[in-house]
């Protein structure tokens, strides 16, 4: 597969149409205000791509070409080669790349000649590649520039620190075993991003897959072009300031502290690390227990559990046990994971599980408690068998535990701002007609269970595709994370008082049809925000649900009837008159009750915020997504202030125009420049 999308990305850039629009803008600037002879200078060749376009770093990776530049003339000056800032890592169908996109400047030092004098005018033509996901095209063009000798130059403005070349160089010590190249981090300097490598002794696809394990960063040597004696081995990293450094790694000296590797852990029982299978199979040689958390940060019920690792019983009992423990970090798509989880019969998180050779995996419940993992471990210990959940259930009894999970689901941190809104639309509906109260109640229902089967259907067609999905997956798609967290604030404004959406979220409006329409999506909503949680017992019988061996009919019956589990409630409520009775009648508590459930909401938000912070790794972009999601819910504000029904029609009309406007903008910015 991934020599044919090589093949294919070749195929794209030979017989791509030459006659292709140019999508990068090509010329020289200057950086040097006072240009001086006899002195050194900056100018800088600037590339502005188009977005979703892309060119290639000096190390393009598995495919692509660098820039290039013929000069023609340079009125006596020397001017040196491309001077890179660091580099993105990209993944085109398998095709691993380091590329810019946006604006980038390639910096090149001059020379000045000790007698220039008047102007200095550099001519030369710019070659280049330039890709987005369709194809390849390459382009040349005739730049040129021309500068003054002397004060009065504008430069333009650059950022140093994104060039490593205008930085000092780092230097540490490096091993290998042939299979494994392990660098020691550079004492002081928290260097744990990308580390890109400036020829090809680290294959692209060992760049995206290398492992930060203890104060080492290990990187696999299969697939690499050059070998490690071929030159020096330099490696471009993002710095603790955002910009880039460069680090030069000795091999074969001695290290100056231990470099554990993937195959030997080496932190003290108790303490964390990352989870690799040789890590794993060399704690179990050893005959060392080991507990494995699969975890990811959009997995709420997974932060939940975490609460339980700092009891002072259980951290002194796991710590006097020796017990290796690893943290199989899912937060992003893994295939080595997700094979991982399907050997326990998962399909997705939370999954804690005690190992030790001889006995059987101790797979605890996914809602974590203190005394469940003391008694797993001193089953462990004593080679006793435990696990929480027996995998040798009828069909009927796995029915039933996806039915009491859907149930369970709604106690859930995730669902939990959703309760809330459910109440107040019951209370809303005190006195209405009994039809329409069984009617919303159905709707509601349809909602949740239409949104697990179109899941369900969703994950079949990815895995019958050959991906690695389960349960939650789509969390691990920034683009998902982004546009839940702007509905949770939009709705949380709406709660709040801010505006007005026109829908009842609780299924209660002013027009018929638009309540029913509401009524449905409000099961979407719920289903939505359910699935970064996982409920007790939900976690097996959904890994039973999704097992190959199970038929299409099969797993579809399975998450109807988690749907169902989940709408009972509700569903009941809306049934039988008598439960909702018992709710106070209507008055002002429904409006204080619906403007604190907005700070759920407003707390969801940040959450995901925070989960989209590790996905993207992109400080810059996090930061403009904060001052984006202020822009938004200032648009929902303006429609609010002025968009009021007792406005003028055309103050209401502006305060739609602008809303929309700032709305639509801010929502299309941060898209577009997502990672």
């Amino acid at each position: 597969m991934r020599l044919l999308a090589l093949g294919l990305f070749s195929l794209f850039a030979l017989l791509g149409d030459l006659s292709a629009a140019v999508r990068t803008k090509v010329d020289l600037v200057n950086l040097t205000p006072d240009i001086r002879p006899g002195e050194k200078a900056l100018i800088a060749m600037r590339f502005r791509c188009d977005p979703h376009f892309h060119i290639y770093w000096q190390n393009p990776g598995d495919a692509g070409q660098a820039p290039t530049v013929e000069w023609q003339e340079l009125s006596g000056t020397k001017v040196g080669a491309f001077i890179w800032p660091g580099p993105k890592l990209i993944d085109q169908s398998g095709v691993m790349n380091f590329v810019y996109e946006d604006e980038t400047l390639l910096l090149m030092e001059v020379a000045v000649p000790s007698d220039a004098k008047g102007t200095l005018t550099f001519k030369g033509k710019a070659e280049w590649l330039e890709c987005d996901d369709t194809g390849c095209w390459p382009h040349d063009k005739q730049v040129e520039l021309t500068v003054k000798v002397g004060a009065g130059n504008v430069p333009y403005k650059y950022d140093a620190k994104l060039y490593p070349a205008l930085r000092p160089r780092l230097s540490t010590t490096a091993s290998s075993d042939g299979k494994l190249l392990t660098v020691v981090l550079p004492a002081g300097d928290k260097l744990t991003k990308t580390w890109f490598p400036v020829r090809g002794f680290v294959s692209p696809t060992a760049t995206a897959k290398q492992k930060l394990v203890g104060d080492t960063i290990v990187i696999e040597l299969a697939d690499a072009t050059e070998t490690l004696d071929s030159g020096d081995l330099i490696f471009t990293t993002r710095s603790a300031d955002g910009g880039f450094v460069d680090i030069k790694a000795v091999l074969g000296a001695a290290p100056s502290k231990p470099a554990p590797t993937p195959s030997a852990p080496t932190k003290a029982a108790g303490d964390w690390q990352p989870w690799t299978p040789e890590v794993q199979a060399k704690a179990l040689t050893e005959g060392k227990i080991v507990y494995v958390d699969f975890t990811a940060r959009w997995c709420a019920t997974c932060q939940v559990n975490k609460r339980v690792y700092t009891q002072d019983d259980v951290a002194k009992a796991l710590t006097q046990a020796g017990v290796v423990m690893l943290k199989a970090d899912w937060t992003k798509k893994d295939a080595i994971i997700a094979n991982e989880l399907g050997k326990y019969g998962r399909t997705g998180i939370p999954l804690n599980v005690f190992l030790k050779t001889g006995q059987p995996p101790a797979i605890l419940s996914e809602a974590l408690t203190g005394t469940e993992v003391l008694s797993a471990l001193s089953a462990v210990s004593a080679g006793k068998p435990y696990q929480a959940e027996t995998t040798t259930h009828s069909f009927v009894i796995w029915m039933l535990l996806a039915f009491g999970g859907g149930i369970l689901l709604n106690l859930m941190p995730c669902v939990f701002p959703m309760i809330g809104l459910k109440v107040l639309g019951f209370a809303k509906e005190a006195g209405a007609a009994r039809s329409k109260v069984i009617l919303n109640g159905l709707l509601y229902s349809a909602g949740v269970i239409a949104s697990f089967l179109a899941l369900a259907l969703l994950i079949i067609g990815l895995k019958s595709g050959g991906s690695s999905v389960g349960w939650g997956f789509q969390m691990q798609s920034p683009g998902f994370v982004l546009g839940t967290c702007v509905l949770m604030i939009v709705l949380g404004l709406s709660l709040a008082g801010v505006f007005e959406i026109g829908v009842g979220l609780g299924g209660v409006s002013a027009g018929e049809g638009d309540g029913r329409v509401a009524t449905f999506l409000s099961g979407v909503l719920a289903t939505v925000v359910a699935t970064p949680c996982t409920a007790p017992g939900l976690g097996a019988a959904l890994g039973f649900a999704l097992d190959k061996e199970r038929s299409t009919g099969e797993t579809l019956l399975f998450f109807t009837v988690i749907g169902l589990g989940m709408a009972l409630p509700y569903l009941l409520l809306s049934m039988f008159p008598r439960l909702a009775a018992m709710l106070p009648r209507p008055g002002e508590w429904m409006e204080s009750l619906k403007q604190g459930m907005s700070f759920p909401l407003f707390a969801y938000a940040l959450y995901l915020l925070w989960v989209l912070n590790a996905l993207v790794e992109d400080a810059a972009w996090v930061r403009d997504a904060s001052l984006g999601l202020a822009l938004i819910a200032t648009a929902c504000w303006v429609l609010g202030r002025w968009g009021a029904l007792h406005r003028s029609d055309r103050e209401r009309l502006t305060a739609k125009l602008v809303s929309l406007g700032m709305f639509g903008g801010t929502l299309a910015y941060l898209f577009a420049t997502l990672p």
